[in-house]
């Protein structure tokens, strides 16, 4: 007669925890600097706001004198832009679209402020 295991399944001891394989990518978006041409790179889920304090830190340390950022905007030819606002979560839309930074040249190229936006 054979013998049978008496090893109850509740005393087995716990699989270790799942760790991050080699082939799994680190999440970040990136941004497109208008003003000095340059893509920056931030870690999933970091706010608009955030990104674009950062990115004008940056124009002020290292690109003296080039326009300040004044929002992000993920744009796609032949689509709307979309804005994201200071309290959004940067998030890439997929093929095609690309976010960028957006500053006051951009908004008003001739350097002319329109009185009703003030």
């Amino acid at each position: 007669m054979a013998e049978k295991s008496t090893a109850s399944p509740t005393l087995q001891t716990p699989s270790p925890l799942p760790r991050r394989r080699p082939s799994q990518r680190v999440q970040y978006v990136e941004v497109n600097c208008r003003s000095s041409g340059k893509t920056r790179r931030f870690a999933a889920n970091t706010d608009a706001g955030s990104a674009v304090e950062l990115i004008n830190m940056r124009l002020k340390k290292e690109e003296v004198g080039l326009p300040a950022a004044l929002h992000i905007e993920a744009v796609k030819d032949g689509e709307e832009p979309i804005v994201f606002g200071p309290n959004s979560t940067l998030v890439s839309y997929g093929d095609g679209w690309n976010l960028q930074t957006v500053t006051q040249a951009d908004l008003f190229p001739t350097g002319k402020v329109s009185n009703s936006f003030l």
